[in-house]
């Protein structure tokens, strides 16, 4: 008979171990249901994920690379070359120009940033601009993608939100 009883006790023990853990997971799921949707559970927050942009005054716009990969980004190294009777002009592809109502600009690539930068042109043969003030030999400039770097900045500069939502 003790072999009989023995597993009855065993059996027994397990399934009040089994209800003792059903009742504290119960109590804890519990617990969790009366948390205040003001103070979230840490376990249950799904992390943010980084910005696409980062805006710095003086420095420019830096991207994410998914982002700069996004939207297609190239740049090119500023040259100097004849440009019709220009002789020796700092010289830019036409692609790089950002024409606005404040002027022309373009993207000036430094380490990772890319600062909207005032231009003067001196000439155009239609492919390659001749740039009288703002570039110097050796700059590195944005000629794919400049739109969509130009609003990304717009966003960033306000906030994170766009210019059609009245700001």
């Amino acid at each position: 008979m003790k072999t009989h009883a023995s597993p009855r006790v065993s059996f027994r023990k397990t399934v009040a171990a089994g209800v003792c853990l059903a009742s504290l997971l119960g109590a804890l799921l519990l617990s969790a249901c009366h948390r205040s949707s003001a103070h979230p559970s840490p376990v249950l927050a799904a992390p943010e994920p980084p910005p696409a942009s980062h805006y710095k005054a003086g420095r420019g716009l830096q991207l994410s690379a998914a982002a700069a990969a996004f939207i297609g980004l190239q740049t090119a190294e500023v040259g100097t070359r004849d440009l019709g009777s220009i002789r020796g002009a700092t010289v830019i592809p036409d692609s790089a120009r950002l024409r606005t109502a404040k002027g022309d600009f373009v993207f000036v690539a430094n380490g990772g940033w890319f600062l909207r930068t005032p231009i003067t042109i001196a000439g155009s043969d239609g492919t390659w601009l001749a740039v009288k003030d703002g570039l110097y030999d050796g700059d590195t400039v944005v000629v794919q993608g400049v739109r969509a770097l130009w609003l990304a900045e717009i966003q960033a500069v306000n906030g994170g939100v766009s210019c059609t939502e009245g700001h």
